[in-house]
């Protein structure tokens, strides 16, 4: 049944109504084509930044040294953060003693990485959202969705404590 055709409707009301009806069409001509520029300029101007390294990622630039920990034992770990307040990351000292560091966001869907010494005979660190596993000796995906190694964290052990002293992005060697 169309507008026209209802009965107990004006003519003043058919009218109303078809203006209404017309004033909420969905979009010109001109409006789709200013649309279409406008998010593809903004696609390119962000395209241009990304590709410039405006925006931080984790393992960018270089940061002072970090006091993580005093001491770290055999199949622990501590979560701390490095190169800045926002960017979580995980130290752990494997069975045999081998000292690692990780960013604790997992390169999937920025969940937090977990230490699972428990896990194996090495140990794995985990991402519960998705059900990722890294390997600690190398930060390599083992198993689920993500798609890069997590970044690293370079540390150094002192007299006086575990410093962390640099990163490295996903894969990049030290």
């Amino acid at each position: 049944m169309s507008v026209d055709e209802r009965p107990g409707r004006t003519a003043e009301e058919v009218a109303a109504l078809r203006e209404r009806i017309a004033a909420d069409s969905l979009t010109s001509r001109r409006d789709y084509l200013r649309l279409a520029v406008t998010m593809s300029g903004g696609l390119a101007v962000g395209s241009v930044a990304v590709a410039a390294g405006i925006f931080h990622r984790h393992g960018d630039g270089a940061a002072p040294p970090k006091l993580v920990t005093a001491a770290l034992a055999p199949g622990e770990s501590v979560a701390f953060a490095y190169p800045g307040e926002s960017d979580h990351a995980v130290a752990l000292r494997m069975a045999d003693g081998t000292l690692v560091a990780y960013s604790s966001i997992c390169t999937h869907l920025a969940c937090a990485v977990l230490w699972r010494a428990d896990r194996g005979e090495r140990g794995e660190l985990y991402c519960p959202c998705h059900e990722g596993v890294f390997d600690p000796r190398t930060g390599a995906v083992t198993a689920g969705p993500p798609p890069r190694p997590l970044p690293r964290v370079l540390l150094e052990e002192r007299a006086d404590g575990i410093y962390a002293v640099g990163t490295l992005q996903s894969g990049e060697e030290a």
